[in-house]
């Protein structure tokens, strides 16, 4: 997963190198390694579980992030691209697309490098005599400097202050060799190289691992102490090797890190912090900053509009940037269009791809780059899918147990299992069943106001959604414009370890029929002796809690969340300040919940958590800052 520009969150500059696991499961290191991006569980340890792409899970500790986007992304390549092809007629997709190639000569660097010089493409868009769907062909140029050869570096290198000098002050490249494991601090607490690296505005900064005896981790970071790229070397050969990349917009210092995959430095400022349970050994890094090829077109386009893009042939990355300099989505190396609903007319295939929910009318940058060569850019631009008809989306709440087909869901073992209702669950939050009715009420009401309420102050031409209480109506499911979220079952009877899974991320709702379950097991789970306490709704009742008000809330905003996928929303990054209902899960529950800060159920600080602009997950692939509220309410818009 790397970086385009973009600083991911700061990490605790303080803590021990053997720190207990707080009720949540999660020490202070493996809290600050997730907020750098990496993740627990070991490289190649499988796609197992959950996928947590679309699953807002319980904990992390064994969720293997690389392994699930290669898995996710070889299901795309495998997927026929037949209905989507049908999808684009329906839309608008008629008419042969715009063919365009770029006017930079081949192996010249600079002409169409960012948003400012980009190339701009009149003839696309929505609108008479405009093409809404175009190819761009174009090549990115070699623009390298030598690799020079460093020495293998003395220690203690371990830390940022410590940071070997490698030379480079600009357009400069130089391959190192050393050994994880021979530091003052030995194996344990960890044993950390760094380098550091001056670098020109404008450039990229790049840092690859390109042979190790074990698999072996690469950072970015700035001089602040900040994260900002990431990338590794697996033994395993299940995983693709990744490079971590940060452009720079000025002149600055940059530091790259070498640690083993298992180990975490508290603290990048001491040599002494880490923790770890790796064994270290030898690797060969490259490191070096120049001016890599980029390639830029503009293009018009108007709010609500729902952006795709994807790229073949030599390049591996695409990005969309707003002018303001705002990166909104960047994808290296994964094809994720696999979590498309059948019926979405967005392009798939190629190395990478994403999708963007314009936010205001203007011009856009929509960019390649990392690769050197021939590719084949598809751009192609829709309005949402709910324009094409009248009709509302209904969102129906299935509260009496309800038999799903797991396979939905991604679940390749699964089937159809039987969830039971949510009366089952009351006792275990110390409600009475007369209580139900008032509880489903609640959780209709938090759903109703993330999905409806909110959305309707965000000025959308005729927008319509409406959020159907189970309990109040009858059974809704296989209607047309109808999607479900089933509020109830356990793991055991699903079978899929996760509070909340969808079947789909789907921008611009092209699905409309869609479906989700939010497991109720873990939120009902007693506190006492229960190492992942901070799941269940009980952790946060205290005697003076409103439970049927606090339940529901938490409830509906977990239903919410499951929906927001399935209407196009991806997970965003709940380690830092900005509390979203679209962010990822096995931490920061308290927000997800409604609980605030204190933790309590019921008091002054609760808050009102709500779909927001935010960075996405830093362990899914994107880059950029998702307005999950805008892509939310242009779901629900519908022809006038």
């Amino acid at each position: 997963m790397t970086g385009a520009g973009l600083a991911m969150p700061g990490l605790a500059a303080s803590g021990s190198a053997v720190d207990p696991p707080s009720a949540g499961g999660l020490t202070a290191a493996e809290e600050s390694r997730l907020a750098a991006g990496m993740q627990l569980a070991p490289l190649g340890s499988g796609a197992t579980g959950a996928d947590p792409n679309i699953a807002y899970l319980p904990d992390l500790h064994k969720v293997d992030f690389a392994s699930w986007a290669q898995a996710a992304s070889a299901r795309s390549q495998a997927a026929t691209s037949d209905d989507g092809h049908r999808a684009k007629a329906r839309y608008g997709g008629s008419g042969a697309p715009l063919a365009y190639r770029e006017k930079e000569p081949a192996g010249v660097v600079g002409r169409n490098d960012t948003t400012w010089t980009a190339e701009k493409v009149s003839a696309f868009g929505l609108g008479a005599g405009l093409r809404n769907r175009m190819v761009v062909s174009g090549s990115l140029a070699d623009n390298a400097p030598t690799m020079r050869a460093l020495p293998t570096a003395a220690e203690d290198n371990g830390s940022i202050p410590l940071a070997s000098k490698t030379g480079i002050r600009g357009n400069d490249r130089i391959r190192v060799s050393g050994r994880i494991g021979d530091g003052p601090h030995g194996p344990f607490p960890g044993d950390f190289d760094w380098y550091r690296v001056d670098a020109k505005a404008g450039e990229t900064v790049t840092a690859k691992i390109a042979a190790s005896q074990r698999s072996t981790m690469v950072t970015i970071w700035d001089a602040r102490g900040v994260p900002v790229a990431l990338g590794w070397n697996s033994t395993d050969p299940g995983i693709v090797d990744e490079i971590a990349q940060f452009t720079t917009t000025s002149d600055g210092t940059f530091y790259v890190q070498v640690l083993d995959e298992r180990s975490w430095q508290i603290d990048p400022f001491d040599s002494a912090s880490g923790t770890t349970e790796g064994r270290g050994g030898t690797y060969t890094a490259e490191i070096g900053s120049w001016r890599t090829d980029r390639d830029a077109i503009l293009v018009k386009l108007r709010r609500g509009d729902v952006l795709g893009t994807s790229v073949a042939g030599a390049a591996k990355r695409v990005m969309v940037q707003r002018w303001d300099s705002t990166y909104v989505t960047g994808q290296s190396g994964l094809d994720l269009s696999g979590y498309y609903p059948t019926g979405s007319p967005l392009p798939r295939g190629g190395n990478a791809n994403a999708s963007y929910v314009v936010e205001a009318d203007g011009w856009y940058g929509v960019m390649v780059d990392t690769g050197l060569g021939a590719y084949r850019h598809t751009v192609e631009v829709y309005r949402p899918g709910g324009e094409g008809t009248r009709a509302p989306q209904t969102i129906y709440l299935d509260f009496d147990g309800a038999v799903v087909d797991t396979t939905t869901f991604g679940w390749e073992d699964g089937g159809k299992r039987k969830l039971s209702p949510l009366k089952k669950f009351l006792a275990g939050w110390g409600l009475k069943e007369s209580d139900l009715p008032a509880l489903a009420a609640q959780i209709t009401k938090a759903a109703s106001e993330n999905l409806r309420t909110d959305m309707r102050a965000m000025n959308i031409p005729n927008l319509q959604i409406q959020v159907v209480n189970g309990l109040q109506s009858a059974d809704l499911t296989g209607k047309p414009h109808v999607s479900r979220v089933v509020v109830g079952g356990t793991i055991d009877e699903s079978g899929i370890e996760t509070v909340g899974i969808a079947n789909a991320i789907d921008p611009g709702n092209y699905g409309r029929t869609d479906e989700a379950i939010v497991l109720l097991d873990l939120m009902s789970a007693p506190v006492k002796g229960n190492q992942s306490a901070v799941v269940s709704l009980n952790y946060y009742l205290r005697p003076s809690t409103d439970k049927v008000r606090f339940v529901g809330t938490a409830i509906g905003n977990v239903v919410a969340h499951e929906a927001g996928h399935f209407i196009g929303n991806w997970h965003t990054n709940n380690t830092n300040d900005v509390t979203s209902l679209m962010d990822s899960g096995g931490l920061g529950f308290w927000r997800m919940f409604q609980a605030g800060k204190d933790r309590i159920g019921g008091t002054a600080d609760d808050g009102d958590t709500d779909f927001a602009t935010d960075r996405y997950s830093p362990w899914e692939g994107f880059v950029g800052v998702e307005d999950t509220r805008n892509v939310t309410a242009w779901a629900f818009s519908a022809k006038r």
